[in-house]
């Protein structure tokens, strides 16, 4: 009798011990991370998402991250998400509206977070199970700061069909057309090289290369066509001045990647996705390349430049 009341007690007290402090015992989170193309953009992100990550509490050690960068295309993004259902993720973070889409159409049980999608309402990446970080900024802001530089008339709109955020842009440009008074020419296209042979022949007077990572993927050879043909490049994403392109304005990278991470600290921490609101881009870039504006022989106004928070020369 005394050893069974021993090992009785020993069961309890292990027993007790798991209920009383569950976080020894817990077992380590995982989450699944879906790049669309791999872009520089990204990759700043996912470095403030884990920096944030770990300083919310999970860091090394308490959760792994497991990350895929699949080809910008749909079968490529339902790939990578299905890896993530099949290891039972606690939370897939998307990157771009296409891997979210995927993401919350693959899977209800899953809490989902995505970022850098352009109008989250707009591209349907918002469901029951997702919430995010939108990446748009006021289009029509860069429009006018382009029409300052160059009263452009002809603007040619780089889209892509397979992602949604890629289309709303195009969308907003049209939206935009009759007030600013110029003509908004659709150039569908699926790849960078295609993007890149529509350039040769375009009648546009100025380019705007929307937020595809398919696009983005060739964007210094896109842009490389465009100043030699004299014509001005401007977009809504980083990165597009920098490879050569003359205006962009762009929410912030590490924004977010950051603010992607602690809505997935919340999740992890158990709070339902549902309780957790999107965020809007609040950190705007406006960056402008002088050394493009001279290239193209364009004047770029001083209130540009003194509003600009990076100018490259």
């Amino acid at each position: 009798m005394p050893l069974k009341k021993a090992i009785f007690s020993l069961l309890f007290l292990l027993a007790t011990a798991c209920f009383c402090a569950p976080g020894a015992f817990a077992a380590k989170k995982t989450i699944g991370v879906v790049f669309s193309g791999d872009l520089p953009r990204y990759q700043e992100a996912q470095k403030a998402f884990m920096s944030t990550l770990a300083r919310a509490g999970f860091g090394h050690g308490k959760v792994s991250v497991y990350v895929q960068t699949p080809n910008p295309d749909p079968m490529s993004w339902t790939n990578s998400v299905r890896k993530f259902i099949g290891i039972q993720a606690d939370v897939i973070v998307a990157y771009g509206a296409g891997a979210a889409i995927t993401a919350v159409k693959e899977t209800s049980g899953i809490p989902i977070v995505f970022a850098y999608v352009y109008d989250p309402a707009a591209c349907g990446s918002k469901r029951a199970n997702s919430t995010g970080v939108s990446s748009k900024v006021p289009m029509v802001t860069l429009l006018r700061t382009m029409k300052s530089i160059k009263p452009f008339t002809r603007l040619a709109v780089l889209y892509n069909p397979y992602e949604k955020d890629s289309i709303v842009q195009w969308d907003d440009a049209v939206r935009n057309a009759p007030a600013l008074r110029f003509s908004p020419l659709g150039v569908r296209v699926r790849s960078a090289q295609a993007a890149k042979a529509a350039m040769q022949t375009t009648a546009a007077d100025c380019v705007y290369i929307s937020c595809s990572a398919a696009i983005g993927k060739g964007v210094s050879g896109i842009i490389a066509v465009t100043n030699r043909r004299k014509i001005p490049v401007i977009a809504q994403v980083s990165g597009i001045a920098e490879n050569g392109g003359l205006l962009a304005i762009a929410p912030s990278p590490e924004e977010q990647g950051s603010d992607a991470a602690e809505m997935a600290a919340k999740i992890l921490k158990g709070v339902p996705v549902s309780s957790i609101g999107m965020e809007s881009a609040r950190k705007i870039n406006l960056v402008v390349n002088l050394k493009a504006a001279n290239a193209l022989s364009l004047k770029v106004p001083f209130d540009v430049l003194n509003a600009a928070t990076k100018v490259i020369k």
